[in-house]
């Protein structure tokens, strides 16, 4: 960052050698961070990892490669995707024979590293402006702090939507009131939008920000018109195309979190979260405050207000929205002005010495945050740190576990529903149809009304009379216990032996006949079952046969084989006898 000139000559009297302490300090500073940028991109690739709802998307774009169109199940047009400019990219990665898993590393890595190369050109111009010191405060924090690291892959489109949303508002203040970094502001916000839906907020910031400086009205407006009109334009076709093609503005997630329903003891506690962890922050402003205190005026500049507005419109809609259930993720946006800010702060102490001890102190503290999570997955108040879930091997296991009941259950006509956090092993499975049960998939589930608040984004799932209305087979969980509690078999689960096991929810004789006898397979066939249900119903009392009667209805019998219609018709004469003459 930096401090002003006079007090930067103040620093260099004869009787105080701070100045050419400083100078020298100013020579070794590119190495320097050179050295820490080397040391930071090398643990953020070292750390790089991949999360399960990235493989939403990449079924998304493998679809859309594939001639299908960008759809999660052929045929069905739901956005279950937040990220549109992801996606396509990494559709274009498959078309040019490329791996989503590593392009998404490596590119979110590649942006990561772009939005400190921004800061930090940001820091130097007004430096070169200012003739103040350069200490690239902002740069570096996002370049050293492990959530920013952590966040940096994940396989998500996290860095480039940060590095989008900063760089336009940087863009725009750089530019003086130019036309071409208008327009370029716009351009670069309207790809923001692009790349997820909250884009619009730091858009909006980006049109009314020209209509605060002191200007006359008309230049005001044709300024905001300038950033406005890529917005407006590339906006209007974005939604006309979500309107065409799928028939909704919003994407799933919209609904299925309930983005629009306040809930602020969440919210809070997911920012609350991070500031715990990262304590510097509440020791850094503090200490900054008290040390510029005589001069905090000049904090007054448009640009520190747009930094500002852009930290707490961010900020509070995270609140309002409560947050995630992946920990630090959705703040990270809002970060990098807070960071700015610091860097302000810092310009503001009274001598150069002062302001490379904050420096380098904040730096230091940085570097250290709080272990609230460890190594291992933990969940915090419904919030995890979501990497711990899939280490190398969790991710090896579910390729190895999708593949093989890919393979089994190829050309059937099966269509499956899996819970949360089985994206991965839904993506590799290459199932032709497939629900993700807490409605990242499918409008109908995400449009359901919430009744009761709890992890966000799992608040939802798919109930009885979902799975039965949609026609689905087989329902894959983490854990299904193969035994029921009075020790017996249970007769409603298909093992695989790479460890998988599906719960039947729809017996079909399409999707099960060509499994008897398969090597990698073990369930129950169905004439084990008529059986087992005909001896229960004969011991049953009428109301118990009824119900075994009732679950046999949805299991199997309503959609048996022609070939068992006998069969069927005597178990419903059964229970008929049974109700007539208990």
């Amino acid at each position: 960052m930096y401090v002003t000139a006079p007090l930067a000559m103040a620093d260099s009297d004869p009787k105080d050698d701070g100045g050419q302490a400083a100078s020298r300090l100013d020579r070794r500073l590119p190495w320097l961070a050179l050295l820490l940028v080397t040391a930071c991109v090398l643990r953020a690739a070292q750390m790089a990892w991949l999360s399960d709802d990235a493989f939403i998307s990449f079924r998304y774009a493998r679809n859309l490669h594939d001639g299908l169109g960008l759809v999660y199940n052929a045929g069905e047009y739901v956005e279950g995707y937040t990220n549109l400019l992801w996606t396509l990219a990494m559709a274009a990665t498959l078309q040019l024979g490329g791996s989503m898993e590593f392009m998404s590393q490596a590119l979110g890595i590649l942006c990561w590293l772009g939005l400190s190369v921004a800061l930090a050109a940001w820091s130097w111009q007004r430096s070169r402006a200012t003739g103040r010191a350069l200490l690239p405060l902002a740069a570096l924090l996002n370049l050293l702090l492990e959530d920013s690291q952590r966040w940096a892959s994940g396989g998500l489109e996290t860095s480039l939507f940060n590095l989008l949303c900063v760089g336009g508002l940087l863009l725009l203040v750089a530019g003086h009131a130019r036309r071409r970094w208008q327009l370029g502001a716009g351009l670069v916000l309207s790809l923001a939008c692009l790349t997820r839906p909250d884009g619009a907020i730091f858009a909006a910031l980006g049109v009314a920000y020209p209509l605060c400086r002191r200007a006359p009205w008309t230049d005001r407006l044709r300024d905001s018109a300038c950033v406005a009109l890529p917005l407006v334009l590339i906006g209007t076709a974005l939604v006309i195309f979500k309107l065409r093609y799928y028939g909704d503005l919003f994407p799933t997630a919209f609904y299925a979190k309930s983005a629009l329903d306040a809930y602020y003891r969440q919210g809070l506690s997911y920012v609350w979260l991070f500031f715990a962890r990262n304590w510097f922050v509440l020791a850094f402003v503090p200490l900054a405050l008290w040390w510029a205190r005589a001069r905090l005026a000049c904090l007054a500049t448009p640009a520190n207000g747009l930094w500002l507005a852009a930290l707490l419109s961010f900020g509070y809609y995270v609140v309002h929205s409560a947050g995630d259930f992946m920990y630090a993720r959705r703040l990270l946006p809002a970060l990098p002005f807070l960071w700015l800010l610091c860097e302000e702060l810092l310009a503001l102490t009274p001598t150069r010495r002062v302001a490379c001890a904050l420096f380098f102190a904040t730096l230091l503290a940085a570097a250290v945050p709080r272990p609230l999570y460890g190594n291992t997955p933990g969940f915090i108040d419904g919030i995890t740190n979501e990497w711990a879930h899939y280490p190398p091997a969790v991710i090896a296991m579910a390729r190895a576990r999708g593949e093989q009941v890919g393979a089994i259950l190829a050309g059937s006509p099966v269509r499956a529903a899996y819970e949360g956090g089985l994206a991965m092993f839904a993506h590799y499975s290459g199932l032709p149809y497939l629900v993700e049960m807490t409605g990242l998939t499918q409008y109908s589930l995400a449009k359901q009304t919430l009744t009761e608040r709890g992890r966000i984004g799992h608040e939802k799932s798919a109930d009885p009379r979902w799975l039965t209305d949609n026609h689905i087979h087989l329902l894959f969980f983490h854990d299904a216990q193969p035994l029921r509690s009075d020790g017996r078999r249970r007769f409603d689960l298909i093992g695989f032996s790479t460890g998988v096991t599906a719960k039947i929810w729809r017996y079909s004789d399409a999707v099960m006949d060509p499994l008897r006898g398969h090597a990698d397979v073990d369930f129950v066939p169905i004439e084990t079952v008529l059986a087992q249900a005909e001896r229960d119903i004969l011991r049953a009392a009428p109301a118990e046969a009824r119900t075994i009667l009732q679950f046999l209805e949805r299991y199997y019998l309503s959609d048996a084989a022609p070939g068992r219609a006998a069969q069927v018709g005597h178990l419903r004469q059964l229970v008929a006898d049974k109700t007539r003459n208990p």
